[in-house]
């Protein structure tokens, strides 16, 4: 059992009280002595300086204890409290690299040739009407008639902007003026390439001297080459207007003409193309349009972009618009150029690109990343470069996207749910794995004091302690922490701290990778309590009407240690979380000196006290101690009974003899509202001594007093009330010797 020490001062002074002077030579004097031992020194239960219980300045209870305005003790102590890092907490979201291919699409054709009102090819008077021109002059009526035998005109070789085509659809613009010298009904116009007849057109009242527009339709697959054309025309009884002259194919221009694949001199080509890039799903969703995250760091890195087409992409950017900058605005996105310097060349490449993305917010809904591409191609028609191109629609320029190293500084969206280690993870006992005594991974928290008290107060019950845990953190998202706390007191004791059944700190499930000495904890060793983000700050309360801390500080730990895991936004709520998580807690034990004693808690304290001038027979004095008691009056104004022990103590502190009162000190009279003391109690209590004890008294130079404590048991039921206790509540001892002493002179 641990004793708190007090110390008690015994002086004795011898005082003659009685003489007895016989007239026989042998003869016996009485002598009667009282020897003050302790004059009213009184004691106070908690404070400073030498006369008090527990002295609150020792370097051993620094901080311990504090007082509140009505001299209440409270056991507190306030420690740091690291539960390790929450910044896994951050979701670490990767980017799927992206290998895109824009291709040209389909080609547009415009003009077939470099002349405008050019001649693609020409049919005589002669070919057209089969009449010698020299008879139908100038004012010469010509009979209605049409052409015999269609002209066929090879125009295809005229045309310097056009080699061949492989038709997706549209058509072309066929220009031709009459220059016969009268008006035609209708002009019939067979397009072939080769020998095949593509496409037929009609033009009708074709007046002398104008140029009119016929419309050529072409079919998806029509191949374009070597193009003719089969002309023949139609015409009414007439007198001419002019000499006879041609019909001439001025030009061909296409008309919302597209290809799959041409050999041509073509105009700038315009392509674009759009698609999406996945973002990592298994620890962040951005599930609405403002989800986002924010990077610290991180980078784009474009590989060196391939032009497989036979053409120079004068531009092209890719813009990613969920990529954003400040101020974050819709449509705010990260453009990358390629022009001028950087342009993509003819079947050439362009250099790989690095794009930092600190600062840059992703926007990413159903977790991809839109990106666009937009290119444009140098005009093969014009310039020092100007020639025809095989083009398909096939040709790409390609390269690969990818977005690396990703570190986030905020995120908003819905963080999926996930468990962090609230300590460092020691590999040597297995990843994931924490153990209690794995000093490593357990947080140790020391109480310093506890230990000491602990051994002052034994067998004393405190009936209202607290932990708490307070602290702040910028973390936006609910956590709920799963761990163990186990208080350890100076003799090895331990106590768990847990959950009571039903309360929302009991765990019922287990809780995997949290061990003591290797072995799994259980549910019974386990408590969980949630963190709450709202505010950025918040407490957690351990109480006796929802745990077992009243066991757990009744231990008198004064060693703590933690491991646990936080499962992180356990509700799938969305929130925030911001890069470094803060998570500052502090330990709070608190232990309220309103306490019931089990059993009697003991103090004892010894003193010096030298008796050696006291006459014994056994040390061959004539005179000796015949009769004896011990007087203990007290003044008791703590809410405790008091049972003393004196024990007397030789030169090497071993026991001569001990002395107990029959009766307790009397508690003091106590408020049944408040539980304090509130009417000290006095009395006096004899203790007679034997003969053995009188004869050993010389032998005394220590002097040890013991006491118990024992809260009033006006239940009785044996476990005695709660009781609360002052500082200043105090008790004051008065102790004396009341002695006769017997001489024999011969």
């Amino acid at each position: 059992m641990r004793k708190i020490i007090f110390s008690y001062v015994a002086i004795f002074g011898i005082l003659l009280s009685g003489c007895e002077m016989p007239d026989d030579p042998n003869f016996r004097t009485s002598h009667r002595i009282e020897a003050p031992v302790m004059y009213n020194k009184t004691f106070q239960f908690m404070g400073q300086g030498p006369n008090v219980m527990i002295d609150t300045t020792s370097s051993d209870f620094d901080s311990l204890f504090s007082v509140d305005g009505d001299n209440f003790i409270t056991i507190s102590k306030q420690e740091s409290f690291d539960f390790g890092d929450l910044n896994d907490a951050i979701p670490a979201v990767n980017v799927t690299p992206t290998s895109f291919s824009t291709a040209v699409g389909e080609i547009e054709l415009g003009n077939f040739s470099s002349g405008a009102n050019g001649n693609l090819g020409e049919a005589s008077f002669e070919d057209i009407t089969g009449l010698d021109p020299a008879a139908v002059p100038q004012g010469t009526t010509i009979p209605a008639g049409q052409t015999p035998t269609p002209v066929n005109l090879q125009i295809g070789a005229n045309m310097d902007y056009f080699v061949s085509a492989t038709v997706k659809n549209g058509s072309v613009d066929l220009a031709i003026t009459n220059n016969l010298g009268f008006d035609l009904d209708v002009i019939d116009i067979d397009l072939r390439s080769g020998n095949t007849l593509i496409t037929s057109t009609t033009i009708n009242n074709v007046i002398h001297g104008a140029t009119t527009t016929g419309v050529l339709n072409f079919s998806q697959g029509d191949v374009l080459q070597d193009l003719n054309v089969d002309v023949s025309v139609t015409w009414s009884t007439q007198v001419t207007q002019a000499d006879p002259g041609n019909l001439i194919i001025e030009n061909i221009q296409g008309n919302d003409l597209v290809a799959s694949q041409v050999e041509a001199a073509v105009e700038a080509q315009t392509f674009e193309s759009s698609d999406v890039t996945a973002l990592d799903d298994t620890e962040f969703l951005f599930n609405t349009p403002d989800h986002y995250i924010e990077l610290q760091s991180g980078d784009m890195q474009i590989s060196e972009i391939v032009n497989n087409i036979d053409i120079t992409v004068e531009t092209m950017s890719i813009s990613f618009p969920d990529i954003r900058t400040a101020p974050y605005g819709v449509g705010d996105s990260l453009i990358i150029n390629y022009s001028d310097a950087t342009e993509i060349t003819r079947n050439g490449s362009a250099p790989a690109r690095s794009i930092d993305l600190s600062g840059y917010r992703i926007f990413a809904e159903g977790n991809q990343i839109e990106y666009n591409i937009s290119a444009l191609t140098e005009n093969t028609q014009t310039g020092s470069s100007s020639d025809t191109r095989v083009i398909s629609e096939t040709d790409d320029v390609s390269a690969t996207v990818s977005i690396n190293n990703l570190q986030i500084a905020k995120a908003f969206g819905m963080i999926v749910t996930k468990t962090v280690l609230l300590s460092d993870d020691d590999p040597a006992n297995g990843i994931n794995e924490l153990d209690l005594f794995n000093n490593t991974e357990a947080e140790l928290t020391e109480i310093d004091g506890l230990s000491d008290l602990s051994e002052k107060l034994d067998g004393i019950e405190f009936t209202e302690p607290t932990i708490s845990i307070d602290y702040t953190t910028n973390l936006e998202v609910g956590a709920t922490v799963y761990g163990a706390f186990l208080g350890i007191n100076s003799k090895g004791e331990e106590v768990f701290l847990t959950g009571d059944p039903g309360s929302s700190y009991e765990v019922t499930s287990p809780v995997s990778g949290l061990n003591v000495n290797g072995t799994a904890l259980s549910v019974t060793e386990l408590i969980k309590f949630g963190i709450d983000t709202n505010t950025g700050s918040g407490s957690i309360t351990f109480d006796e009407s929802t745990t077992n801390v009243d066991d757990f500080l009744n231990n008198l730990p004064d060693e703590i240690r933690f491991i646990g895991k936080a499962v992180v936004n356990e509700d799938n709520e969305e929130g925030t979380v911001i890069t470094p998580v803060e998570f500052v807690p502090t330990i709070n034990v608190n232990i309220p000196l309103a306490l019931r004693t089990t059993q009697a808690a003991t103090f004892t304290d010894t003193t010096d006290q030298d008796l050696s001038d006291l006459p014994s027979a056994q040390n061959g004095d004539d005179s000796r101690l015949t009769e004896g008691r011990i007087i203990i009056d007290y003044t008791n104004g703590l809410p405790l009974q008091i049972d003393l022990e004196v024990t007397l103590l030789d030169s090497l502190r071993n026991q001569i003899t001990s002395i107990q009162p029959l009766d307790y000190l009397m508690a003091s009279g106590i408020d049944p509202g408040t539980q304090f003391a509130d009417n000290p109690a006095a009395g006096s209590i004899p203790i007679p001594l034997n003969k053995s004890q009188l004869d050993q008294l010389y032998q005394t130079r220590y002097l040890q007093i013991s006491a118990w404590l024992l809260t009033t048991d006006t239940n009785n039921d044996g476990t005695g009330n709660e009781v609360k206790i002052r500082s200043t509540d105090a008790i004051t001892l008065s102790v004396s010797a009341d002695l006769r002493i017997e001489t024999e002179v011969n």
